[in-house]
């Protein structure tokens, strides 16, 4: 079964032009995309892996961190910016 892919070309891009010249130079271009695709699955796969990975080593910090201090540690609010009426006049000043 053959099948045709149309892929946007820019020339100007250095990026593209790159890929075009790893795709050539391929010995079959349609299997090379085929594994970059995997790779590509198996990449995003493997980042979620990670970032779920992330979250529990952070559960786990938090739940050591209340059990050393005997209770849980609320966030601290981040404190309120007052915003100076002169700088806010300059910058407003700039954009008219």
């Amino acid at each position: 079964m053959s099948a045709t892919i149309h892929l946007n070309f820019d020339p100007d891009s250095a990026d593209h032009r790159r890929a075009a010249r790893w795709l050539a130079a391929q010995r079959d271009p349609a299997e090379a995309v085929v594994r970059l695709i995997k790779a590509a699955s198996e990449g995003q796969r493997r980042l979620k892996e990670w970032e779920e990975l992330a979250r529990l080593l952070a559960d786990d910090l938090r739940n050591v961190r209340d059990g050393i201090s005997g209770q849980p540690v609320e966030p601290k609010p981040e404190p309120a910016i007052r915003e100076d009426p002169e700088s806010a006049r300059r910058l407003d000043s700039l954009f008219k």
